[in-house]
C-alpha cells in the first residue's frame, strides 16, 4: 500500500512537536503500533483519528488536511519549491500554542 501525503504529513507533525510515537499514541488513545502502521500508510487515516489528532495537538483539523494538500504531488522546482517551503513552515509555526512563541 503507497504512504498517503496525509500519513506522512501526521508523522510529520508528530516529529515537530517533538513527540515519540509512544507518546503521542497514548495521546491519541491508540496502541504505537497503530500509530506506526498509519504514519507508514498501512492503515488508512480515518476522520475519529484526525479528530484526535485536532484535540490532542489543539490544531484545527482544516489545517492537518491543508497541511497535507500542500505537500502533496511531485516537487516544484526552483523558486516555487522555496515558496511551498516557506507555507508549509508557516502552517507548522501557525500550530504552535501562543504560550510557547518566543517574543
Amino acid at each position: 500500500m503507497k504512504q498517503s501525503m496525509l500519513n506522512e504529513s501526521l508523522r510529520l507533525i508528530r516529529i515537530y512537536w517533538g513527540k515519540t510515537q509512544v507518546d503521542l499514541s497514548g495521546e491519541l488513545g491508540i496502541s504505537q503500533s497503530y500509530l506506526s502502521d498509519v504514519e507508514k500508510g498501512k492503515k488508512e487515516v480515518t476522520i475519529d483519528l484526525l479528530n484526535k489528532y485536532s484535540r490532542v495537538l489543539d490544531v484545527p483539523m482544516s489545517s492537518l488536511l491543508l497541511f497535507a494538500e500542500n505537500i502533496e504531488g511531485h516537487p516544484p522546482m526552483g523558486r516555487t519549491r522555496m515558496f511551498l517551503a516557506g507555507k508549509a513552515l508557516k502552517l507548522l509555526r501557525s500550530m504552535i500554542p501562543d504560550e510557547l512563541h518566543e517574543h
